[in-house]
């Protein structure tokens, strides 16, 4: 099931891994979600934008095409398929909590009303959080148009930051969601 197959790839970027295990194969991009909003594929590996979470002390990371382990060892991966931050849709962001550069490190922190400032170009993006979930690995419907609704149509920019959680386990998922201030 397509589905699961998601998952699959979404487990395999947020596990813990060991630099010797990287293979040419562990490189590839994972296959498109299903969003009603896409936008074109970028070369993996590629900066899209940077993040600013000032809560976190999280100041302008580079937002990478990609989940794969290779740009997860190198910080924040946009997971394909889904909106570009800002888009109307739902932008998904995956990192690392404990290891490689662990930008998600203090993802629990983040309370609601906290910013998330993402440029790209000359365009400046400011997402407020509204909630945070713990999940199983396996819940797709994170990655729909409209997080945890599929089947919705977006009405609005979203932009969703997911680690592995507890810190030091790939047990469950952290997920931060946040709605871009202002009009869409």
């Amino acid at each position: 099931m397509r589905t699961q197959a998601v998952i699959g790839t979404l487990l395999a970027a947020l596990a813990p891994v060991q630099a010797a295990a990287a293979s040419p194969s562990a490189t590839r991009t994972p296959p498109h979600a299903p969003t009603a909003v896409s936008a074109p594929a970028k070369p993996a590996g590629r900066v899209l934008a940077r993040i600013s979470i000032p809560r976190l002390k999280l100041r302008h990371r580079p937002i990478r095409e990609g989940v794969s382990r290779r740009v997860l060892a190198r910080g924040i991966g946009h997971y394909p398929g889904t909106a570009m931050p800002g888009e109307i849709g739902n932008a998904v962001l995956l990192g690392h909590r404990t290891t490689y550069l662990a930008p998600f490190h203090d993802l629990d922190r983040l309370r609601r009303g906290d910013r998330i400032i993402v440029r790209g170009g000359r365009t400046t993006h400011v997402f407020r959080a509204y909630g945070t979930r713990i999940i199983s690995p396996r819940k797709a419907s994170v990655l729909a148009p409209v997080p945890f609704r599929k089947g919705r149509t977006p009405r609005e920019s979203v932009l969703t930051l997911i680690s592995c959680h507890p810190k030091g386990s790939d047990r469950m998922r952290i997920v931060v969601i946040a709605r871009k201030d202002g009009a869409p």
